[in-house]
């Protein structure tokens, strides 16, 4: 098809007027003629345009994706000519056609009625990580570590799986087989994979991970921009499902989750501002956080692209301790951080005059900030007091604070009914709800009253001791220390604040990523199984760094709903004398995927298959 120039001419005015039409070129018992299939009115296209504009009307017609569908000004302007397509004259033409088809002996004639369709396969969350797999090159990095062809496919599998469907290396397995048509986009062959394959791959991506970190830092550097200024810094932990006496990982901890019954293992994960990762370390459960800071740092300073500079590091206050802040100054790295210590107490004046005194900045949640910049010997302070941090503690506080209160007039009830009488007893109950309520019982001073010979206890006491009230004065206050001396309040608290991109990455790891629970029983399985949640992560980010380039905000877990209703199928087709015919096929995409496709520069690269089988197929 291509689009044609037709110019009229006003008899009376001489005015030349130019529409445009989309023509076929077809075959007819007098030789070749043209065909118009539609009317297009004006366009206001070059002709370079108007030949990729024919293309994808063309594609749009025939049930195909064109070549520049991903050309927003080309797909736009096919999307408005659609919308005024005549469909009974296409219905028209494409009835000619079919009895022109028929004449050349190209239609076969099926029973419409016994039309079937078996082997539905996921294809559109697929098609999007398979085109960002190879925009990262990791097909070339894998075969360049030595990985095969089958390998580097089975390590694509696992990858894009835990991305698509996350879960454990067994769900992603049967996922593999049953439910997905990304064996059909891989180079090799993998419907035949074996479960400990599955298992045998994450050791190979394991024994190169190094090697593999540092490729996708540099592609994704080339793809969407150098950021090597500011890298932030953080660790999480997730627990295991199992007893893990074999697995020396697996060990007590403080967990992040809430999860005091399991084992624990602890990921840190190093990332630029952006949220692509740097590199990730694994720990065992029971690590302590401001341990790990050294090990950091010597791997910063042994890559070859940090010799050039070094990176502010931006660091909570788990990681931030005095010695650690020493280590920092000391290898001459800047940074931006909360001191683990309380240093909001040294500033306590300050701080009740902060919405009088302090520089004021508004965040998007429309609640107020008061920064104020403190110079000190070696950098800058930024003491901070937030309208949305204080109300959101003074609410934790005020529930603790009731649930506290609550168990002690339950307690002391108990007590003066006689029914829990020994101070041992009544004093082991006070411990257990200093345990479950630290964060408000410490502020308050809880004793019980006993008879003469203080073997029984007769009342139990509470009252709230006088530092509560400077607690009140310093909820939603704290301190953020930076070596950086020429930046401004506001900068050095955007800086800080960047640590959401690292909160973000653990958030997908967690939720979207099934990185929770590890079921692995031994070591090297946990690390790779870590380490195949982070290389998807890596995925993730690209995409979604993709679509905020196209102003579009959408996550993952979104655009995964959003294409999981783009399949691939097998349409069976019954003919006459026992002919059936299997037609291998992408579904149409709907007007949302190709929005989506077109905004990530993905193309179905699958062909329609078709296999005849002659007489009687039932058997």
């Amino acid at each position: 098809m291509h689009i044609a120039a037709i110019k009229t001419k006003n008899k009376k005015t001489g005015a030349v007027y130019v529409n445009y039409k989309l023509i076929e070129s077809v075959r007819t018992e007098a030789g070749p003629r043209n065909r118009t299939i539609m009317n297009l009115g004006q366009l206001d296209l070059s002709k370079d345009d108007r030949k990729k504009l024919a293309m994808v009307l063309e594609g749009r017609i025939r049930g195909q994706f064109s070549l520049f569908e991903d050309e927003d000004s080309i797909s736009a302007e096919a999307d408005r000519i659609m919308e005024h397509l005549d469909f009974k004259k296409l219905k028209r033409v494409q009835k000619e056609q079919e009895e022109l088809e028929q004449k050349k002996s190209m239609a076969v004639p099926v029973f419409l009625e016994k039309t079937t369709v078996s082997e539905v396969r996921s294809l559109g969350p697929e098609l999007v990580a398979h085109s960002m797999w190879q925009e990262l090159g990791l097909t070339e990095t894998l075969r360049a570590c030595g990985l095969s062809a089958y390998q580097t496919s089975l390590a694509e599998a696992v990858v894009v799986g835990r991305l698509v469907e996350p879960g454990s290396e067994l769900q992603t397995w049967e996922w593999l087989k049953k439910r997905t048509a990304l064996v059909e986009l891989l180079d090799e062959d993998v419907t035949r994979v074996s479960l400990n394959s599955f298992y045998d791959i994450a050791d190979f991506l394991l024994v190169h991970k190094p090697a593999i970190e540092k490729s996708l830092r540099e592609k994704e550097a080339d793809l969407f921009g150098q950021d090597n200024t500011l890298f932030l810094y953080d660790l999480t932990n997730t627990y295991f499902e199992g007893s893990c006496k074999k697995n020396t990982l697996g060990l007590r901890g403080h967990s992040k989750e809430k999860r005091t019954d399991c084992p624990l293992v602890v990921l840190a994960l190093l990332v630029n501002q952006r949220g692509f990762p740097v590199f990730s370390q694994i720990y065992k459960g029971n690590q302590s956080e401001p341990e790990t800071l050294e090990a950091v740092l010597e791997r910063l300073e042994e890559d070859g692209q940090m010799l050039v500079f070094k990176p502010t590091l931006v660091m909570d206050r788990g990681i931030a301790t005095k010695a650690n802040l020493d280590l920092l100054k000391a290898r001459d790295f800047p940074y931006v951080v909360i001191e683990r210590r309380n240093a909001e107490k040294e500033y306590r004046e300050e701080f009740e005059q902060a919405r009088d005194e302090f520089e004021v900045i508004n965040t998007s949640s429309h609640q107020q900030n008061y920064l104020k910049k403190i110079p000190t010997d070696q950098g800058t302070r930024v003491l901070v007091f937030s309208e949305d941090k204080k109300a959101k503690e003074e609410s934790m506080d005020r529930l603790q604070e009731e649930r506290l209160i609550s168990d002690l007039n339950r307690l002391r009830n108990s007590v003066l009914k006689r029914n829990i009488v020994l101070v041992s007893k009544v004093s082991q109950r006070i411990g257990r709800l200093l345990e479950r309520y630290p964060s408000v019982a410490r502020y308050y001073d809880i004793t019980y009253v006993a008879d003469a010979n203080n073997k029984e206890a007769t009342d139990i006491t509470w009252e709230k001791k006088a530092v509560r009230e400077e607690r009140s004065i310093l909820t939603g206050c704290y301190v953020i220390e930076t070596s950086h001396e020429g930046l401004s309040a506001p900068e050095v608290w955007r800086i800080y604040h960047t640590l959401t991109q690292v909160e973000y990455a653990f958030r997908c790891l967690k939720t979207d990523l099934g990185m929770r629970p590890v079921h692995h029983q031994i070591e090297r399985r946990t690390r790779g199984h870590l380490f195949i949640s982070v290389l998807a992560y890596h995925l993730l980010i690209a995409i979604e760094t993709r679509l905020r380039e196209n102003q579009d905000s959408r996550k993952w877990s979104t655009i995964r709903r959003a294409l999981s209703t783009h399949n691939r199928s097998t349409v069976i087709l019954h003919g006459e004398g026992g002919v059936v015919h299997y037609v291998r096929v992408s579904g149409q995409p709907e007007t949302e995927h190709r929005e989506i496709y077109r905004k990530l520069r993905v193309k179905d690269p699958l062909q329609t298959k078709r296999i005849t089988f002659t007489g009687d197929c039932s058997t």
